[in-house]
């Protein structure tokens, strides 16, 4: 499924030029890579099968990767501009995201994150950072105020992250007047925050066991949903994340905005 070539000239000056670093880079998708990362999509997700959905055409796509070879990572980022757009994308779909909305402003929501599967673990280290890199450069080009997302766990064994809930829950509660609701057919409510008869709720050892992803999220000072939904169809259970870039601490910020520059 390739996005339609609309919009090409917009989307290369939100972006602008690729992130370089070392041998690799962080550009926009053209058209012609969307079967690639679509390849790299479907062997991340579905041991080969399709992967693509309607979501992609209403989205951006980050290629990463060495010049003439192929993609060794991607991102899929979608744009939206108010509340309501945000209420047409992915994670709406299987989260109440009705008090979020509210807020408006721009939101960029990311999903289906991905490296090759043959790139080995201390390349994937270095994948990520330029992936991170090209959202920095299009949040901060689009005035993002929030980054959200569905941060998947490779597991539907929610009994088994009883640790990584806890965690969470101690660390990482969504605000009150923002927290999303359940929505999707299977969910795993988290333990109530400050309980100290949970075990885990306390020990920071349980960050180890969350997925890089998610670390990142947390580092920037995120904060996740109050229950996980399990999602058979990928083979995975996933929390709710949110980064409120408008809320950064100076630091924070300027990490961030180091990042952009590339």
């Amino acid at each position: 499924m390739t996005p339609p070539d609309t919009g090409a000239a917009a989307d290369s000056a939100l972006f602008g030029a690729p992130i370089r670093r070392g041998g690799w880079c962080v550009r926009l998708a053209e058209p012609a890579d969307m079967p690639a990362l679509l390849t790299l999509r479907a062997r991340a997700f579905r041991d080969g099968a399709d992967d693509g959905d309607s979501h992609d055409a209403h989205s951006l796509h980050l290629w990463v990767g060495a010049a003439a070879q192929p993609p060794r990572a991607t991102l899929r980022v979608r744009v939206h501009a108010d509340g309501a757009a945000l209420l047409s994308g992915y994670a709406a779909g299987l989260y109440d995201l009705t008090a979020l909305a509210a807020l408006g402003g721009v939101t960029l929501e990311l999903g289906r994150l991905c490296t090759a599967r043959e790139a080995p673990d201390t390349g994937d280290a270095d994948l990520l950072r330029l992936v991170w890199a090209g959202v920095a450069r299009l949040a901060l080009k689009s005035g993002a105020a929030r980054l959200v997302g569905c941060t998947s766990f490779h597991t539907t064994d929610v009994a088994g992250l009883g640790g990584a809930w806890a965690y969470l829950a101690a660390r990482a509660a969504p605000p009150a007047d923002r927290r999303p609701g359940p929505k999707a057919p299977e969910v795993h409510p988290f333990p109530r925050p400050g309980a100290v008869d949970v075990p885990g709720a306390a020990d920071p050892g349980a960050a180890a066991a969350l997925p890089a992803l998610l670390r990142a999220y947390l580092a920037l000072g995120g904060w996740v949903s109050d229950h996980a939904v399990v999602d058979r169809d990928l083979g995975t259970c996933h929390v709710f994340t949110c980064v409120e870039l408008d809320r950064l601490p100076p630091a924070r910020r300027r990490a961030f905005e180091g990042l952009a520059a590339g």
